[in-house]
């Protein structure tokens, strides 16, 4: 819970009351994904389908809410009841039901077609009502669209509108809350998001006492702190099957400053300042989305998708600038994603000296060189929308990220591209009309003017490419803990030695070995980009031969799989990390190893 004292006024930050499951509501459609209207389940309730077919032989379908009772389970979709009468809700005989648990999942069953993979968001859709959750009616939007929600005064009486916003007219209009930035008594409310039945609610209202008012955030339990820390770090991962909702990651691996909250999923900036952060999310047989949220708005999204009994994981990024008590989790937005390969990190970047950062995404479709035209974040003015490149203003030492994201019967590389150098690249594999999607990191010593890019033949909305200046100085060229490495041909050897290193530059890190050396105390951060051909390959991240991170790879569906993971470490000089291969082989070109020195303590 955030409060923030203004004389005797409080902004109070609470989960919204209207929080009930929201399920499709329509009485005779021919597809349940033609319903436009939602109600708000009770307790104990869930969404569900029913085909029925009336007395003069058509068939339709009623969707809404039913008591869990009516459904022999819920985790999964379930068809029970065939040949069943329930007169109150149709008129005819109803041949199937189909019940499930998030929001509108009900917009298929009974073996009725999903929603599109590739779409604009659903949102909710009403002109000028008292509250925005009295809102009923929904539209699926276009692509290239986000839902809107904006408040205004009308005869001296709020009145909400929600409605489809092309995101090209969004930066304008988002006058309303945002990260790092607190709303004004005098605000009202205008705000875009992605995602489906966001624009639900404002992100926080004034009020004069501590009654609960608008977020998503999840509750935090108070803390004290005395000092806040100037450094923090964290990196964790799940011990259990997740479900839709705001994740949480009950094991600590790192949690430098504890501004992780491992009850609640929260991570809470300790100090005003640019922070990263990373999630990984794998699946098994089933598409799975997880949107990485600040203040209640969503800042990125990371989709996994497989067939049956096949795995996917994905990995992606944000750079975001955040003010004190600010507030980051991981939000599972459809289906569940599985224990131990699921993981969110995050570090506070050194700020000594002003700091050149970006953070872009894309909004639709691209190809050959990426412009990513969503701007999220752009210090030291870098990086160019038009041209998709980041340009160093000053030279030294930067570190860049992007995850990519493919979709229906494609299988390409993505890379980054620098002025004079050159990096390894990821393999994307949706040739079976899936989505399928990876990430990496890379460093680059540049010069002023100098630039980076990524090049990849066609990547869709949700890719993302972000990046940071280190230190602003090429002194330390030879001396500073940096390696990028990737494995020249196939191996079934344990310890991965990957033995070609970019750009011919290793500190630390030994080509004939394959182990890293820290010459200092500090916190690291460490990526592995595994991939597997026609089989599954698992590895593990290892500090002085102790486990820390693993990995999966399957690519026994798409012949290819490429999976990335972050690491956070804290490691004291002489401690030695590696990869171990725990079972399959890794396969050359792609499988990379990446680490570099973030704190030094």
């Amino acid at each position: 819970m955030k409060y923030i004292s203004v004389l005797s006024l409080l902004y109070v930050w609470m989960p919204e009351t209207t929080s009930g499951l929201k399920c499709l509501r329509c009485s005779d459609v021919t597809e349940p994904r033609l319903c436009d209207r939602i109600e708000y389940c009770s307790d104990g309730e869930v969404c569900a389908v029913q085909m029925f077919r009336a007395d003069n032989g058509d068939t339709g379908y009623w969707t809404g809410c039913l008591p869990t009772q009516q459904c022999t389970k819920v985790n999964n979709r379930t068809v029970i009841e065939v040949n069943s009468k329930r007169s109150q809700v149709t008129a005819g005989e109803v041949v199937c039901k189909d019940c499930c648990s998030s929001d509108i999942c009900n917009a298929y069953g009974c073996g009725s077609p999903e929603y599109p993979h590739v779409r604009g968001p659903i949102c909710f859709d009403c002109q000028n009502v008292l509250h925005p959750a009295d809102c009923h009616k929904i539209v699926p939007c276009n692509s290239g669209e986000k839902c809107f929600l904006q408040e205004r005064i009308l005869f001296g009486q709020r009145y909400y509108t929600s409605k489809c916003e092309k995101s090209t007219m969004c930066p304008s209009h988002l006058t309303g809350p945002v990260v790092g930035r607190k709303r004004q008594l005098s605000d009202l409310c205008a705000h875009c998001c992605d995602g489906d039945l966001c624009n639900l609610n404002c992100t926080s209202v004034v009020t004069s006492s501590s009654q609960p008012t608008t977020s998503t955030v999840p509750p935090t339990a108070p803390s004290p702190s005395p000092a806040p820390p100037s450094f923090v770090a964290f990196h964790v991962k799940s011990s259990h099957k997740a479900t839709p909702g705001p994740m949480i990651f009950d094991h600590e691996i790192t949690n430098i400053g504890n501004a992780y909250n491992n009850k609640t999923g929260v991570f809470t900036a300790s100090v005003p300042g640019l922070y990263v952060f990373s999630w990984t999310i794998e699946t098994y047989g089933e598409f799975t989305e997880a949107v990485l949220v600040a203040n209640s708005v969503p800042q990125g999204s990371a989709k996994a998708q497989e067939a049956a009994g096949y795995y996917d994981t994905t990995t992606s990024f944000a750079l975001l600038e955040l003010q004190a008590n600010d507030k980051v989790y991981v939000n599972i937005t459809q289906g569940r994603p599985l224990a131990e390969h699921t993981m969110f990190s995050g570090w506070k970047i050194n700020q000594s000296v002003p700091t050149p950062g970006f953070y872009a995404s894309l909004t639709t479709q691209s190809g050959h060189d990426i412009l990513f035209d969503h701007v999220h974040l752009n210090k030291g003015l870098g990086y160019s929308r038009l041209t998709g490149r980041f340009t160093a203003p000053y030279p030294g030492l930067y570190v860049f990220m992007t995850s990519v994201l493919t979709y229906g019967d494609s299988a390409l590389t993505a890379e980054f591209k620098l002025s004079h150098q050159t990096r390894p690249n990821i393999y994307l594999d949706s040739s079976s009309g899936l989505y399928d999607g990876s990430g990496y990191m890379t460093f680059a010593w540049l010069k002023e003017h100098e630039y980076v890019y990524i090049r990849s033949e066609k990547v869709y909305p949700s890719s993302m490419f972000a990046g940071w200046m280190v230190m602003n100085s090429t002194n330390a060229v030879l001396s500073y803990p940096a390696f990028m490495a990737k494995l020249y041909s196939s191996s079934r050897r344990s310890p991965i030695v990957f033995d070609q290193v970019y750009p011919n530059y290793s500190h630390g890190y030994s080509t004939s070995t394959g182990v890293f050396t820290a010459d200092r105390n500090g916190v690291y951060i460490f990526l592995v980009n595994i991939e597997a051909h026609k089989m599954t390959t698992v590895t593990a991240i290892k500090v002085n031969g102790q486990e820390k991170t693993e990995t999966r790879s399957d690519g026994r569906h798409e012949s290819y799989d490429d999976t990335c993971a972050v690491s956070v470490l804290q490691l004291n000089e002489n401690d030695r990390v590696s990869v171990k291969l725990k079972s399959g082989t890794a396969d050359e070109g792609q499988t990379i190893f990446f680490g570099f020195l973030l704190h030094e303590s």
